[in-house]
């Protein structure tokens, strides 16, 4: 059985970079990220390119229930991810004191 990686944020930059390079080392993936349209532009192209399985699951991890929704479809698909790249989020600008 093959790994697989959860990307976040995978469809542009940084995210679709990791899922580049994970998909060249024969990793499956589940890819997430708002649009759509380019996450099945990037499943095609790494199924086609690598011979590996992408799985889509769209979702806005800034709404609430986004988590609950990713972790269904993994349950859903029989899944078990072995790798987190968590590359979608957002931060607050400001003084950060421990």
């Amino acid at each position: 059985m093959r790994r697989v990686a959860l990307v976040t944020g995978a469809s542009s930059g940084i995210g679709e970079a990791f899922a580049e390079a994970l998909a060249s080392r024969g990793t499956d993936l589940v890819v997430v990220a708002r649009r759509l349209e380019r996450l099945e532009a990037l499943r095609d192209r790494l199924t086609e390119r690598h011979g590996i399985q992408v799985h889509v699951v769209q979702a806005d991890l800034s709404r609430a229930g986004a988590v609950e929704t990713i972790c269904a479809a993994v349950d859903h698909l029989g899944l078990q991810v072995d790798t987190l790249i968590n590359n979608a989020g957002y931060g607050v600008s400001g003084r950060f004191v421990a």
